[in-house]
């Protein structure tokens, strides 16, 4: 029987099968063990399986109502209903429209504006030196701090996720320029799929069609850079319509990293 620091353990070396094995004989011992129930509930954060997170959470809140972690997880729950009221409409023809939230290039816009005002200093307050006398070093300096970024910035923009309809025939994919649309039948697989080590926190939802149907499609699905806002609310639309998503490690998953369009 292991205890909690050898549980933790397991998990940073990468066996996660294990821990769960062993959270499942500790808490059928001790079903109130508060800090595995809460170990229980990362590795369940950790593989994308939201709604047993939520029970897990349910439970240690049933345990311990003035509980500070559980506390926040509903603060988030909360947050994320909000989300789905500000982030998502419903389409005309039934299903609904998952508005992305370009938080790259929020990131990325932020670095242009404190290039654009570095610059502006720098020429403001160096003009008498002698660096800032020779038209190379202020084009220079106008490249690196100002060009660079707003390439970035367009970049980014181009690339960007911009929505996700849900309907009840099929899941369209769109970027600023391009649309992947799959129909329902055309898919092999719908999944949720997480790097195998906990450490390295990669969720991604991938939707993998039938190969002459178009390429697979990737989207970040991790809670801080995810540009998807109402995730649980995603993956129960989708459900709704497909039924089925699976949990997989992503590296078992053998997408082609050339044709795959990560999103």
């Amino acid at each position: 029987m292991r205890h909690v620091n050898a549980i933790e353990k397991l998990i940073e070396n990468g066996h996660v099968d294990e821990a769960h094995e062993s959270l499942e004989e500790l808490l059928a011992i001790g079903p109130n063990n508060v800090q595995a129930l809460k170990l229980l509930a990362a590795l369940y954060v950790h593989e994308g399986r939201f709604e047993d997170e939520e029970k897990v959470w349910r439970r240690v809140f049933e345990i311990d109502n003035e509980d500070i972690d559980a506390i926040e997880y509903f603060q988030k729950v909360q947050l994320e209903d909000r989300e789905h009221y500000y982030f998502t409409d419903v389409l005309p023809g039934g299903g609904r429209r998952f508005i992305a939230y370009p938080r790259s290039l929020v990131n990325i816009s932020m670095i242009g504006l404190v290039g654009c005002v570095g610059f502006l200093l720098l020429t403001r307050f160096s003009s008498e030196q002698e660096m800032m006398k020779s038209p190379l070093a202020v084009m220079t300096c106008f490249l690196v701090l100002v060009i660079s970024p707003w390439v970035g910035i367009i970049y980014t923009w181009a690339k960007s996720l911009r929505t996700v309809n849900v309907t009840s025939s099929c899941i369209e994919i769109k970027t600023r320029f391009k649309s992947f649309r799959y129909d329902w039948d055309q898919l092999k697989k719908i999944s949720l799929a997480h790097s195998q080590n906990p450490s390295d926190e990669v969720l991604r939802l991938v939707i993998v069609p039938s190969p002459e149907k178009g390429p697979p499609v990737t989207i970040d699905f991790n809670e801080d850079t995810s540009s998807i806002r109402a995730r649980r609310y995603l993956i129960n639309e989708i459900r709704d319509f497909h039924s089925k998503i699976d949990y997989d490690i992503l590296e078992d998953l053998n997408l082609n990293k050339k044709t795959t369009v990560n999103l």
